[in-house]
């Protein structure tokens, strides 16, 4: 966090003023990284299988939420301190404790409180009963009072809504696949850990509707042999940390993942935090106790990263069966069923893959992280992020400011940056701190042009990874440049 914020990958929201818990801007950095996310998830989700992507409005009427089910259930349990009156997230108060709470109402709560002798963790005062905390943000749509909104809490439900419109102008048939990248919002009790809990985040989310009486995927066979970790529900009850090894195929024989279609999206979500540079001992699958799923769910089933703040979830696998079609049709009165080929009709059933952009991007930084001391001997932190995804793919560095070398470095970052490229120009300090800057942010190659530059058209290439640096003449550049990032090069070849 400290080098994410020296280097605005990061910056503290409003931070001029006294900065409000929950939320974070992204720097120059910080953005591009997000956005190379965001653009690789729609290239290996999306674009890859044909899926579809919109984007709906954020403020939502009253009524689709109380369809929903967010208007009654989406909350969390809070408790306050009767003598300093600060609020606190219920469970989290028992889990900091050690004590298992999962799906617990809050009446349950309170006895475990009490029975642990549980106090205020700012003042030692003693806290009052558990309530409950609806968590969405609350507005009044339009200038009379009485039209209430809400600011979404996810994304899925503006896609719920567009779902009929989108099947019948798009083919009218089943299975199909509309996603949506874009910001919620939740008035979080205790936000904490950084990115990890957040009171406005991204989300990249998936809704795969299909027929219920063919619950597969037609690409199952690419990922059945994909393995994976998973914390099973009954270790999860032991108390213990031990995971099983399986395929996507056999996880769907032994009925811990649902059906194919889930299990086809857990073996390519396991690619993709592999591509993100996320070990594998790191990832694991952990299947919600049976008092954490919701109760229209079919199954539900967590990817964690382990970080240094314990195992983080970025990935919510949720089979959200027809309920949510259901309750929209039964609330508007509008059949949302469709025809099949057969001349039957189904309520379509949906499995979500719903992905956290930020704690997927805070796990990036933790897992890319070095701390400088290498066989290079930095003596700096840096970022191994994939070259892919690095928030620039390219630095162009003058020797000096003097003899036509900046004006020539200018011009050739001017020349990569038409050519597609996300470049960065320095040409401030020292060319050793320089390299260290570009280090800092992950920047893959550093092009430095000097002297040789003017007489022979060549610049040297320097390679993150191992500092070392190979001359290349500049009209070769653009295609070395390529091949780079396509094969992820980042030592000297």
């Amino acid at each position: 966090m400290e080098i994410a914020l020296k280097r605005s990958i990061l910056i503290p929201s409003n931070e001029l003023y006294s900065p409000v818990a929950g939320f974070y801007d992204y720097g120059p950095v910080g953005k591009a990284l997000k956005r190379k996310l965001e653009e690789y998830w729609r290239d290996f989700f999306l674009r890859k299988d044909g899926y579809f992507e919109i984007e709906t409005v954020y403020v939502l009427p009253e009524v689709v939420l109380k369809a929903s089910g967010h208007l009654s259930c989406f909350g969390d349990p809070v408790v306050g301190c009767t003598k300093c009156g600060k609020k606190f997230r219920a469970d989290h108060l028992l889990e900091e404790k050690g004590k298992r709470c999962e799906g617990a109402k809050p009446e349950e709560l309170n006895n475990k409180i009490k029975e642990n002798n549980i106090r205020c963790p700012e003042c030692g005062g003693p806290l009052g009963e558990v309530g409950w905390f609806n968590l969405m943000f609350k507005t009044n749509i339009g200038p009379i009072e009485g039209t209430t909104g809400y600011i979404r809490p996810e994304t899925a439900q503006g896609i719920f809504l567009d779902f009929q419109r989108v099947f019948r102008s798009h083919g009218s048939k089943l299975p199909m696949g509309i996603a949506q990248i874009g910001k919620s919002f939740r008035n979080e009790i205790s936000p904490r850990q950084g990115l990890v809990r957040l009171r406005e985040f991204s989300q990249m989310e998936l809704e795969y509707f299909f027929n219920p009486n063919s619950p597969t995927h037609p690409k199952f066979k690419r990922v059945e042999k994909e393995k994976f970790r998973i914390y099973s529900r009954e270790e999860q009850k032991k108390g213990t940390d031990n995971c099983i090894e399986l395929t996507a195929r056999e996880a769907v024989e032994r009925k811990i993942v649902p059906n194919e279609i889930m299990a086809y999206f857990m073996g390519r979500e396991m690619q993709f935090y592999l591509k993100l540079g996320i070990p594998y001992d790191a990832l694991r699958f952990r299947h919600m106790l049976p008092e954490e799923t919701p109760h229209y769910s079919g199954g539900n089933i967590d990817l964690e990263v382990k970080t240094s703040v314990g195992w983080v979830e970025v990935i919510g696998n949720a089979y959200r069966t027809d309920y949510d079609l259901k309750s929209h049709s039964k609330s508007s009165g509008k059949d949302l069923s469709v025809s099949l080929e057969d001349g039957g009709k189904v309520m379509p059933h949906v499995v979500e893959p719903s992905f956290g952009v930020d704690r997927t991007i805070l796990c990036m930084l933790e897992h890319c992280y070095r701390k400088g001391g290498d066989a290079e001997r930095r003596d700096w932190e840096w970022f191994d992020f994939p070259a892919f995804l690095s928030p620039f793919e390219a630095a162009v560095l003058p020797l000096m400011k003097k003899d036509g070398l900046a004006e020539k470095a200018t011009e050739l970052a001017d020349s990569l940056r038409e050519k597609g490229f996300d470049v960065l120009y320095d040409e401030t300090g020292s060319i050793g701190k320089r390299y260290a800057r570009q280090d800092e942010i992950g920047t893959p190659y550093c092009i430095t042009i000097d002297y040789d530059t003017l007489k022979e058209g060549t610049v040297t290439i320097r390679f993150r990874n191992d500092g070392k640096q190979t001359r290349e003449k500049i009209d070769k550049l653009e295609e070395k440049l390529h091949s780079f990032i396509k094969g992820n090069v980042l030592c000297l070849p």
